[in-house]
């Protein structure tokens, strides 16, 4: 028979005790433990208070009280340095009619690196539009704010009218400048006026609702030197020459645009050269480019291949071409390959132009691909 293991039952019911009592410790532990933690978290968490709502300008989205309905903007840029500044200015005049949503007595509309010179408000209904309590710049979220002294009434409409100076700076983006050379003996300094609105740079060129559910229609006006072209979205309506401040100057206006966004607004003023497509044709087809390239047949290509490829549109899905030309321009500096303004085309040199001297077919595939990626989005 097997030997077991025997305890005597002292020894088992000091063992129950020991067990019990080393149970209850542990639990005791815990217990203290939990509350001196709870006393720690409450002596180091701050009070909490409500948050304050935020002043309409402290957010980056407009609010919803005011939707723009038309702009009629006319600028001036100077493509040769300002001599009191040092730098390249353009000056301009803004007049946004919008409609109120909803009652509200302060007005914010995107503006950014604009020194604005004039502000009023007026009723379009002809009624007594609220008096300008203040107004100013909130930097941080790139808001002109104006608040007034009573309230816009929702259902009507007013027009905000603006005048202001800007830089036209070789930044790339909103109402830029860019250069080239022309000539060797000696090259001679070109500047170009030119825009790229996408994504947010359209405050930079005229104070407006900057996003893109914000659609209005824009009539554009622009004052260039003589000697230089001016382009926009819509067609050349009219040229004059006239004294603006003592200077004689060109005045071009266009063809109002489509509802649109105003990420889609382009124009430039340039000495450019171009060529079209035949008289006859139902839209007008222009490439732009310096008048060396255009003359050594570097739009050629893109002349060629532009009108195919609108018909090819209109035919695969059924629907004309919403506009009345379509003019491609080729830049000296440019920030993207290409970008889609309705009506103005605007490329990186690279993208349109095809020089027969030295592109390859690399070359030709690239510039129809993106002509028929751009056109695509009309």
């Amino acid at each position: 028979m097997g030997k077991g293991f025997f305890i005597s039952k002292t020894l088992g019911i000091v063992g129950v005790i020991v067990g019990t009592g080393v149970v209850a410790t542990i639990i005791a532990l815990s217990v203290v433990y939990s509350q001196e933690k709870d006393k720690i978290q409450e002596a180091v968490m701050p009070p909490t208070t409500p948050s304050t709502p935020k002043d309409p300008w402290e957010n980056y989205r407009l609010p919803d009280s005011l939707s723009p309905v038309s702009y009629n903007i006319t600028l001036w840029p100077r493509l040769v340095v300002n001599a009191s500044t040092g730098l390249y200015i353009f000056t301009g005049q803004s007049a946004v009619v919008f409609q109120c949503e909803k009652d509200t007595d302060v007005i914010v509309i995107h503006c950014n690196k604009l020194n604005l010179t004039l502000l009023s408000l007026i009723s379009r209904d002809g009624a007594t539009a609220p008096t300008i309590k203040r107004s100013w710049l909130e930097v941080p979220t790139q808001f002109l704010v104006i608040q007034l002294n009573s309230n816009l009434m929702a259902g009507r409409q007013y027009e905000l009218y603006t005048e202001f100076i800007g830089e036209l700076a070789d930044d790339l983006g909103g109402f830029y400048r860019s250069e080239y050379t022309e000539g060797t003996s000696p090259p001679v300094k070109k500047v170009v006026a030119t825009t790229q609105m996408q994504p947010v740079d359209a405050r930079k060129a005229f104070p407006c609702f900057d996003e893109p559910a914000m659609k209005a229609v824009f009539h554009m006006t622009l004052l260039h030197a003589h000697g230089t072209v001016a382009l926009a979205n819509g067609m050349n309506l009219a040229s004059v020459n006239v004294s603006v401040s003592g200077q004689d100057v060109t005045r071009t206006s266009f063809e109002p645009t489509p509802l649109m966004s105003t990420y889609l607004l382009a124009f430039v003023v340039s000495e450019f050269g171009f060529i079209q497509s035949p008289e006859g044709e139902k839209v007008l087809i222009r490439i732009w480019a310096r008048k060396q390239a255009i003359a050594e047949g570097q739009g050629n290509y893109a002349l060629e291949k532009t009108g195919p490829i609108l018909e090819f549109f209109e035919n695969y899905y059924i629907s004309s071409y919403p506009l009345t030309k379509s003019d491609q321009i080729a830049l000296p500096d440019f920030s993207a390959g290409a970008m889609e303004n309705w009506g103005l085309i605007t490329y990186r040199e690279t993208a349109l132009l095809f020089n027969p001297a030295s592109s390859s077919n690399g070359d030709k595939e690239w510039i129809a691909t993106v002509i028929s990626h751009e056109l695509a989005h009309m």
